[in-house]
Protein backbone atom coordinates (compact mmCIF):
# COMPACT_ATOMS: atom_id res chain seq x y z
CA UNK A 1 0.00 0.00 0.00
CA UNK A 2 3.10 2.14 0.95
CA UNK A 3 4.20 2.04 -3.08
CA UNK A 4 0.91 2.24 -4.14
CA UNK A 5 0.91 5.78 -2.64
CA UNK A 6 3.94 6.83 -3.74
CA UNK A 7 3.02 5.94 -6.92
CA UNK A 8 0.35 7.90 -6.85
CA UNK A 9 2.06 10.91 -5.61
CA UNK A 10 4.64 10.47 -8.32
CA UNK A 11 2.36 10.30 -10.87
CA UNK A 12 0.15 13.80 -9.50
CA UNK A 13 3.49 15.45 -9.61
CA UNK A 14 4.23 14.50 -13.09
CA UNK A 15 0.89 15.36 -14.35
CA UNK A 16 1.46 19.38 -12.34
CA UNK A 17 4.73 19.24 -14.36
CA UNK A 18 3.56 18.66 -17.42
CA UNK A 19 0.80 21.26 -16.99
CA UNK A 20 3.71 24.04 -16.04
CA UNK A 21 5.31 23.21 -18.89
CA UNK A 22 3.00 22.80 -21.37
CA UNK A 23 1.60 26.47 -20.01
CA UNK A 24 5.07 27.68 -20.79
CA UNK A 25 4.76 26.56 -24.10
CA UNK A 26 7.17 23.60 -24.05
CA UNK A 27 4.84 21.21 -25.07
CA UNK A 28 7.55 18.64 -26.26
CA UNK A 29 8.98 18.84 -23.15
CA UNK A 30 5.64 17.90 -20.85
CA UNK A 31 4.87 14.90 -23.22
CA UNK A 32 6.90 12.36 -21.39
CA UNK A 33 5.73 13.43 -17.61
CA UNK A 34 2.06 13.62 -18.35
CA UNK A 35 2.58 9.79 -20.21
CA UNK A 36 4.51 8.86 -17.64
CA UNK A 37 1.81 10.06 -15.10
CA UNK A 38 -1.27 8.19 -17.69
CA UNK A 39 0.76 4.84 -17.32
CA UNK A 40 1.41 5.14 -13.42
CA UNK A 41 -2.12 5.77 -13.13
CA UNK A 42 -3.17 2.81 -15.46
CA UNK A 43 -1.39 0.82 -13.71
CA UNK A 44 -2.80 1.38 -10.45
CA UNK A 45 -6.36 1.88 -11.58
CA UNK A 46 -6.20 -1.96 -13.27
CA UNK A 47 -5.22 -3.22 -9.47
CA UNK A 48 -7.67 -1.11 -7.28
CA UNK A 49 -10.23 1.06 -10.47
CA UNK A 50 -12.15 2.56 -7.09
CA UNK A 51 -9.38 4.39 -5.97
CA UNK A 52 -7.18 5.57 -9.02
CA UNK A 53 -10.02 5.83 -12.08
CA UNK A 54 -10.51 9.01 -11.41
CA UNK A 55 -7.14 10.28 -11.16
CA UNK A 56 -6.07 8.63 -14.01
CA UNK A 57 -9.12 10.45 -15.81
CA UNK A 58 -7.74 13.90 -15.07
CA UNK A 59 -3.78 12.27 -16.13
CA UNK A 60 -6.16 12.05 -19.30
CA UNK A 61 -6.95 15.09 -19.37
CA UNK A 62 -3.30 16.96 -18.99
CA UNK A 63 -1.89 14.30 -21.39
CA UNK A 64 -4.87 15.53 -24.39
CA UNK A 65 -4.11 19.37 -23.29
CA UNK A 66 -0.20 18.67 -23.79
CA UNK A 67 -0.74 17.25 -27.63
CA UNK A 68 -3.08 20.02 -28.37
CA UNK A 69 -0.72 22.38 -27.34
CA UNK A 70 1.37 20.76 -29.61
CA UNK A 71 -1.39 20.67 -32.07
CA UNK A 72 -1.07 16.83 -32.59
CA UNK A 73 -4.51 16.94 -32.51
CA UNK A 74 -6.17 14.00 -33.51
CA UNK A 75 -4.18 12.49 -31.08
CA UNK A 76 -5.48 15.00 -28.48
CA UNK A 77 -9.01 13.56 -29.22
CA UNK A 78 -8.38 10.25 -28.74
CA UNK A 79 -6.58 10.80 -25.57
CA UNK A 80 -9.48 12.74 -24.69
CA UNK A 81 -12.09 10.35 -25.83
CA UNK A 82 -10.28 7.65 -23.68
CA UNK A 83 -11.43 10.33 -20.98
CA UNK A 84 -14.73 10.66 -21.16
CA UNK A 85 -15.07 7.42 -21.72
CA UNK A 86 -13.54 6.50 -18.12
CA UNK A 87 -15.49 9.38 -16.76
CA UNK A 88 -19.27 8.26 -18.06
CA UNK A 89 -18.02 4.48 -16.39
CA UNK A 90 -17.40 6.47 -13.39
CA UNK A 91 -20.97 8.66 -13.82
CA UNK A 92 -22.44 5.35 -14.13
CA UNK A 93 -21.43 4.20 -10.83
CA UNK A 94 -22.03 7.21 -8.77
CA UNK A 95 -23.80 10.63 -10.68
CA UNK A 96 -23.33 12.53 -8.06
CA UNK A 97 -20.18 11.80 -7.07
CA UNK A 98 -18.63 12.39 -10.54
CA UNK A 99 -20.56 14.44 -12.64
CA UNK A 100 -18.61 16.87 -11.62
CA UNK A 101 -15.42 15.06 -13.17
CA UNK A 102 -17.83 13.99 -16.22
CA UNK A 103 -18.93 17.93 -17.24
CA UNK A 104 -14.99 18.85 -17.01
CA UNK A 105 -13.79 16.11 -19.27
CA UNK A 106 -16.70 16.46 -21.55
CA UNK A 107 -15.58 20.17 -22.00
CA UNK A 108 -12.09 19.40 -22.90
CA UNK A 109 -13.02 16.71 -25.28
CA UNK A 110 -15.41 19.51 -27.35
CA UNK A 111 -12.37 21.83 -27.25
CA UNK A 112 -10.09 18.76 -28.49
CA UNK A 113 -12.89 18.19 -31.45
CA UNK A 114 -12.97 21.96 -32.27
CA UNK A 115 -9.13 22.07 -32.58
CA UNK A 116 -9.10 19.12 -34.71
CA UNK A 117 -12.12 20.22 -37.02
CA UNK A 118 -14.82 18.52 -36.09
CA UNK A 119 -17.31 21.23 -35.35
CA UNK A 120 -20.91 19.39 -35.33
CA UNK A 121 -19.72 17.03 -32.78
CA UNK A 122 -17.65 19.83 -31.01
CA UNK A 123 -21.28 21.63 -30.61
CA UNK A 124 -22.74 18.10 -29.36
CA UNK A 125 -20.23 17.61 -26.99
CA UNK A 126 -19.97 20.92 -25.60
CA UNK A 127 -23.82 21.09 -25.36
CA UNK A 128 -23.63 18.22 -23.37
CA UNK A 129 -21.21 20.04 -20.96
CA UNK A 130 -23.42 23.06 -20.80
CA UNK A 131 -26.19 20.95 -19.63
CA UNK A 132 -24.35 19.01 -16.85
CA UNK A 133 -22.86 21.75 -15.45
CA UNK A 134 -26.78 23.61 -15.27
CA UNK A 135 -27.22 20.42 -13.09
CA UNK A 136 -24.46 20.87 -10.82
CA UNK A 137 -25.25 24.81 -10.20
CA UNK A 138 -28.64 24.48 -9.89
CA UNK A 139 -28.01 22.35 -6.41
CA UNK A 140 -24.60 24.41 -5.58
CA UNK A 141 -24.89 27.62 -7.67
CA UNK A 142 -21.60 29.32 -5.91
CA UNK A 143 -19.07 26.28 -6.20
CA UNK A 144 -20.23 25.72 -10.12
CA UNK A 145 -21.25 28.80 -11.58
CA UNK A 146 -18.04 29.82 -12.44
CA UNK A 147 -17.55 26.37 -14.13
CA UNK A 148 -21.22 26.32 -16.39
CA UNK A 149 -19.61 30.12 -17.30
CA UNK A 150 -16.11 28.85 -18.52
CA UNK A 151 -18.39 26.16 -20.48
CA UNK A 152 -21.11 28.41 -22.22
CA UNK A 153 -17.66 30.23 -23.09
CA UNK A 154 -16.50 27.28 -25.25
CA UNK A 155 -19.59 26.80 -26.57
CA UNK A 156 -20.54 30.31 -27.37
CA UNK A 157 -16.65 30.16 -29.49
CA UNK A 158 -17.51 27.05 -31.09
CA UNK A 159 -21.08 28.41 -32.09
CA UNK A 160 -18.95 31.55 -33.02
CA UNK A 161 -16.45 29.18 -35.35
CA UNK A 162 -19.20 27.79 -37.10
CA UNK A 163 -21.05 30.85 -38.05
CA UNK A 164 -24.08 31.01 -35.60
CA UNK A 165 -23.07 34.71 -34.10
CA UNK A 166 -26.55 35.60 -33.29
CA UNK A 167 -26.41 32.43 -30.88
CA UNK A 168 -22.83 32.78 -29.88
CA UNK A 169 -23.74 36.61 -28.82
CA UNK A 170 -26.65 35.48 -26.39
CA UNK A 171 -24.17 32.55 -25.15
CA UNK A 172 -21.13 34.76 -23.95
CA UNK A 173 -24.02 37.12 -22.37
CA UNK A 174 -25.79 34.60 -20.30
CA UNK A 175 -22.18 33.51 -19.38
CA UNK A 176 -21.57 37.39 -18.16
CA UNK A 177 -24.61 37.18 -16.45
CA UNK A 178 -23.79 34.31 -14.55
CA UNK A 179 -20.40 35.82 -13.34
CA UNK A 180 -19.53 38.43 -10.22
CA UNK A 181 -16.33 40.23 -9.37
CA UNK A 182 -15.66 37.17 -7.04
CA UNK A 183 -15.16 35.31 -10.76
CA UNK A 184 -12.67 38.06 -11.71
CA UNK A 185 -10.90 35.42 -13.88
CA UNK A 186 -13.34 33.52 -15.91
CA UNK A 187 -15.52 37.17 -15.61
CA UNK A 188 -12.56 38.90 -17.77
CA UNK A 189 -12.28 35.88 -20.25
CA UNK A 190 -15.60 35.87 -21.53
CA UNK A 191 -15.97 39.94 -21.81
CA UNK A 192 -12.32 39.59 -23.99
CA UNK A 193 -14.00 37.04 -25.94
CA UNK A 194 -17.44 38.88 -26.45
CA UNK A 195 -15.97 42.21 -26.97
CA UNK A 196 -13.37 40.43 -30.04
CA UNK A 197 -16.68 38.75 -31.46
CA UNK A 198 -18.92 42.34 -30.82
CA UNK A 199 -16.34 44.16 -33.02
CA UNK A 200 -16.09 41.54 -35.79
CA UNK A 201 -20.17 42.24 -36.23
CA UNK A 202 -19.44 45.40 -36.15
CA UNK A 203 -20.60 46.60 -32.46
CA UNK A 204 -17.34 48.71 -31.83
CA UNK A 205 -18.52 51.02 -29.29
CA UNK A 206 -19.72 47.89 -26.91
CA UNK A 207 -16.55 45.92 -27.92
CA UNK A 208 -14.34 48.66 -26.78
CA UNK A 209 -16.34 49.22 -23.13
CA UNK A 210 -16.21 45.11 -22.81
CA UNK A 211 -12.53 44.75 -23.47
CA UNK A 212 -11.88 47.82 -21.70
CA UNK A 213 -13.97 46.33 -18.62
CA UNK A 214 -11.67 43.25 -19.37
CA UNK A 215 -8.51 45.78 -18.60
CA UNK A 216 -9.85 46.69 -15.41
CA UNK A 217 -10.66 42.89 -14.01
CA UNK A 218 -7.03 42.01 -14.92
CA UNK A 219 -5.57 45.29 -13.55
CA UNK A 220 -7.36 44.40 -9.97
CA UNK A 221 -5.94 41.59 -9.99
CA UNK A 222 -2.38 41.71 -11.07
CA UNK A 223 -2.45 44.55 -8.58
CA UNK A 224 -3.68 42.20 -5.91
CA UNK A 225 -1.11 39.49 -6.79
CA UNK A 226 1.83 40.24 -9.22
CA UNK A 227 3.59 37.65 -11.06
CA UNK A 228 0.67 35.71 -13.32
CA UNK A 229 -1.76 37.95 -13.30
CA UNK A 230 0.51 40.72 -14.95
CA UNK A 231 0.42 37.82 -18.02
CA UNK A 232 -3.16 37.98 -18.09
CA UNK A 233 -3.36 41.62 -17.91
CA UNK A 234 -0.93 41.67 -20.57
CA UNK A 235 -3.44 39.66 -22.73
CA UNK A 236 -6.01 42.33 -21.95
CA UNK A 237 -4.09 45.02 -23.16
CA UNK A 238 -2.78 43.89 -26.44
CA UNK A 239 -6.83 42.91 -27.13
CA UNK A 240 -7.76 46.39 -26.27
CA UNK A 241 -5.14 47.65 -28.13
CA UNK A 242 -5.88 45.88 -30.99
CA UNK A 243 -9.90 46.82 -31.22
CA UNK A 244 -8.34 50.51 -30.55
CA UNK A 245 -6.05 50.40 -33.40
CA UNK A 246 -9.11 49.31 -35.77
CA UNK A 247 -11.01 52.19 -34.95
CA UNK A 248 -8.00 54.65 -35.61
CA UNK A 249 -7.60 55.67 -31.74
CA UNK A 250 -3.81 55.10 -32.75
CA UNK A 251 -2.19 57.03 -29.58
CA UNK A 252 -4.51 54.82 -27.13
CA UNK A 253 -3.80 52.17 -29.01
CA UNK A 254 0.03 52.70 -28.69
CA UNK A 255 -0.15 53.27 -25.07
CA UNK A 256 -2.34 50.00 -24.31
CA UNK A 257 0.63 48.44 -26.44
CA UNK A 258 3.67 49.78 -24.61
CA UNK A 259 2.18 49.23 -20.85
CA UNK A 260 1.54 44.74 -22.47
CA UNK A 261 4.87 45.15 -23.40
CA UNK A 262 6.39 46.46 -20.41
CA UNK A 263 5.05 43.99 -18.37
CA UNK A 264 5.91 41.16 -20.71
CA UNK A 265 9.36 42.82 -20.00
CA UNK A 266 9.73 42.56 -16.56
CA UNK A 267 8.03 38.88 -16.54
CA UNK A 268 10.82 37.74 -18.67
CA UNK A 269 13.24 39.51 -16.05
CA UNK A 270 12.24 38.15 -13.42
CA UNK A 271 12.17 34.71 -15.05
CA UNK A 272 13.84 34.15 -18.22
CA UNK A 273 12.03 30.92 -19.14
CA UNK A 274 8.64 32.88 -19.28
CA UNK A 275 10.28 34.39 -22.93
CA UNK A 276 10.24 30.87 -24.73
CA UNK A 277 6.11 31.33 -24.24
CA UNK A 278 4.48 32.18 -27.84
CA UNK A 279 2.80 35.00 -26.52
CA UNK A 280 5.45 37.16 -25.51
CA UNK A 281 6.49 36.84 -29.08
CA UNK A 282 3.07 37.96 -30.30
CA UNK A 283 2.79 40.76 -27.77
CA UNK A 284 5.78 42.29 -29.48
CA UNK A 285 4.49 41.55 -32.94
CA UNK A 286 1.39 43.04 -32.17
CA UNK A 287 3.21 46.29 -30.57
CA UNK A 288 5.28 46.91 -34.14
CA UNK A 289 2.10 46.29 -36.04
CA UNK A 290 0.00 49.25 -33.81
CA UNK A 291 3.13 51.01 -34.25
CA UNK A 292 3.00 51.10 -38.28
CA UNK A 293 -0.54 51.67 -38.34
CA UNK A 294 0.11 54.96 -35.80
CA UNK A 295 2.64 56.10 -38.43
CA UNK A 296 5.42 54.99 -36.61
CA UNK A 297 7.55 52.35 -38.43
CA UNK A 298 11.13 52.95 -37.14
CA UNK A 299 9.91 52.71 -33.77
CA UNK A 300 7.88 49.33 -34.72
CA UNK A 301 11.72 47.68 -35.78
CA UNK A 302 12.76 46.74 -32.08
CA UNK A 303 10.20 45.00 -31.12
CA UNK A 304 9.46 43.47 -34.29
CA UNK A 305 13.20 42.11 -34.58
CA UNK A 306 12.44 40.60 -31.41
CA UNK A 307 9.26 39.16 -32.15
CA UNK A 308 11.17 37.89 -35.22
CA UNK A 309 13.91 36.28 -32.99
CA UNK A 310 11.82 34.63 -30.47
CA UNK A 311 8.93 33.01 -33.25
CA UNK A 312 11.89 31.86 -35.32
CA UNK A 313 13.52 30.53 -32.07
CA UNK A 314 10.36 28.48 -31.53
CA UNK A 315 9.18 27.60 -34.47
CA UNK A 316 6.00 30.11 -34.63
CA UNK A 317 5.86 30.43 -38.69
CA UNK A 318 2.67 32.71 -38.10
CA UNK A 319 4.53 34.94 -35.66
CA UNK A 320 7.68 34.86 -37.91
CA UNK A 321 5.30 35.82 -40.94
CA UNK A 322 3.48 38.68 -39.06
CA UNK A 323 6.70 39.81 -38.60
CA UNK A 324 8.74 40.00 -41.88
CA UNK A 325 6.11 41.37 -43.26
CA UNK A 326 5.71 44.42 -41.22
CA UNK A 327 9.56 44.99 -41.10
CA UNK A 328 9.15 45.01 -45.32
CA UNK A 329 5.82 47.22 -44.77
CA UNK A 330 8.06 49.52 -42.31
CA UNK A 331 11.33 49.60 -44.92
CA UNK A 332 8.87 50.41 -47.67
CA UNK A 333 7.67 53.33 -45.72
CA UNK A 334 10.76 55.14 -44.15
CA UNK A 335 13.51 52.79 -45.71
CA UNK A 336 16.48 55.29 -44.13
CA UNK A 337 14.96 55.35 -40.82
CA UNK A 338 14.35 51.94 -40.81
CA UNK A 339 17.61 50.34 -41.64
CA UNK A 340 18.69 52.70 -39.15
CA UNK A 341 16.98 51.31 -36.31
CA UNK A 342 17.48 47.22 -37.50
CA UNK A 343 21.17 48.08 -37.28
CA UNK A 344 20.81 49.67 -33.75
CA UNK A 345 18.46 46.84 -32.55
CA UNK A 346 20.87 44.16 -34.04
CA UNK A 347 24.39 45.03 -35.03
CA UNK A 348 23.63 44.14 -38.18
CA UNK A 349 22.63 45.30 -41.22
CA UNK A 350 19.35 44.59 -42.86
CA UNK A 351 18.84 42.36 -45.21
CA UNK A 352 17.59 41.69 -48.54
CA UNK A 353 14.38 40.54 -47.46
CA UNK A 354 13.72 43.37 -45.61
CA UNK A 355 14.68 45.77 -48.58
CA UNK A 356 13.56 44.10 -51.10
CA UNK A 357 16.53 43.10 -53.23
CA UNK A 358 16.03 39.58 -51.83
CA UNK A 359 11.97 39.27 -51.54
CA UNK A 360 11.28 36.87 -54.72
CA UNK A 361 13.67 34.04 -52.85
CA UNK A 362 12.50 34.58 -49.31
CA UNK A 363 9.24 33.71 -50.84
CA UNK A 364 10.04 30.13 -52.31
CA UNK A 365 12.46 29.26 -49.15
CA UNK A 366 10.34 30.22 -46.37
CA UNK A 367 10.55 32.86 -43.91
CA UNK A 368 14.25 34.12 -43.24
CA UNK A 369 16.24 33.42 -40.53
CA UNK A 370 16.47 36.44 -38.00
CA UNK A 371 19.83 38.40 -37.08
CA UNK A 372 21.93 36.27 -34.86
CA UNK A 373 22.07 39.44 -32.11
CA UNK A 374 18.33 40.19 -32.50
CA UNK A 375 16.91 42.02 -29.29
CA UNK A 376 15.93 39.76 -26.53
CA UNK A 377 12.81 40.70 -25.35
CA UNK A 378 14.03 41.38 -21.36
CA UNK A 379 16.60 43.66 -23.11
CA UNK A 380 14.30 45.69 -25.40
CA UNK A 381 14.54 49.29 -24.99
CA UNK A 382 11.73 51.10 -23.16
CA UNK A 383 9.08 52.21 -25.71
CA UNK A 384 9.07 55.74 -26.97
CA UNK A 385 5.81 57.02 -25.49
CA UNK A 386 6.11 60.43 -27.10
CA UNK A 387 4.57 60.42 -30.67
CA UNK A 388 5.67 62.36 -33.46
CA UNK A 389 4.18 65.93 -33.38
CA UNK A 390 4.76 66.61 -37.32
CA UNK A 391 3.12 63.19 -38.48
CA UNK A 392 -0.94 62.30 -38.30
CA UNK A 393 -1.90 59.13 -38.09
CA UNK A 394 -1.84 56.78 -41.36
CA UNK A 395 -5.51 55.92 -41.60
CA UNK A 396 -4.41 53.89 -44.86
CA UNK A 397 -2.39 51.49 -42.76
CA UNK A 398 -5.23 50.74 -40.28
CA UNK A 399 -5.99 47.14 -40.73
CA UNK A 400 -10.04 47.00 -41.03
CA UNK A 401 -11.36 46.14 -37.01
CA UNK A 402 -13.66 42.70 -38.71
CA UNK A 403 -11.19 41.09 -40.16
CA UNK A 404 -11.12 37.33 -37.93
CA UNK A 405 -8.19 36.04 -35.92
CA UNK A 406 -7.74 32.37 -36.50
CA UNK A 407 -8.71 30.40 -33.09
CA UNK A 408 -5.04 29.56 -30.79
CA UNK A 409 -4.31 26.01 -30.24
CA UNK A 410 -6.41 24.46 -27.80
CA UNK A 411 -8.97 27.50 -27.80
CA UNK A 412 -10.82 28.13 -31.14
CA UNK A 413 -11.77 31.70 -30.22
CA UNK A 414 -12.26 34.44 -32.36
CA UNK A 415 -10.28 37.26 -31.80
CA UNK A 416 -12.09 39.83 -34.34
CA UNK A 417 -8.06 41.16 -34.17
CA UNK A 418 -7.61 43.51 -36.62
CA UNK A 419 -4.66 42.11 -37.94
CA UNK A 420 -3.95 41.45 -41.81
CA UNK A 421 -1.90 38.40 -41.11
CA UNK A 422 -3.05 35.32 -38.82
CA UNK A 423 -1.29 35.22 -35.56
CA UNK A 424 -0.96 32.94 -32.88
CA UNK A 425 -2.47 33.55 -29.38
CA UNK A 426 -0.92 33.14 -26.42
CA UNK A 427 -0.79 28.91 -25.48
CA UNK A 428 -3.88 27.42 -24.90
CA UNK A 429 -4.44 27.00 -21.29
CA UNK A 430 -6.21 24.27 -20.10
CA UNK A 431 -8.71 26.24 -18.11
CA UNK A 432 -6.06 26.91 -15.52
CA UNK A 433 -3.81 29.57 -17.65
CA UNK A 434 -3.92 32.90 -19.23
CA UNK A 435 -5.31 33.27 -22.61
CA UNK A 436 -6.18 35.91 -24.46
Amino acid sequence: MAVRAEDRDRAAMLADRARQLSRSGRHTEASAPARAAVRILGELAEHNPAEHAAALVDALRALAAVLAGGKQYADAVKVADNATLRARRLAALDVHLHRPLLAATLRDLGARLGDAGEAIRALSVLHECVEAYRTLAARSPEVYRAGLADALDEFAGRLAESGLTDDALAVFEEAARLLTLADADVLAQVTTRQANLLARVGRVDEALERANSAVRLRRSQAEDAPGAAEDALAAALQSYGLLLSGTKRHDDAVEALEEAVSLRARRVRVDPAIARRPEVAVTYAVYGLVLISADRPADAVPPLAAALGVGTALNLPQVVEMATDALIRAHAAEPAAVRSRWRAATGEDAPQWITGTGRTRRVEAGPPAPATTAPRPDRMPAPDRTPPADRPPRADRTPPPDEENPRPPGRGRLTGQPMRRPIPSPTKRPRTDVDV
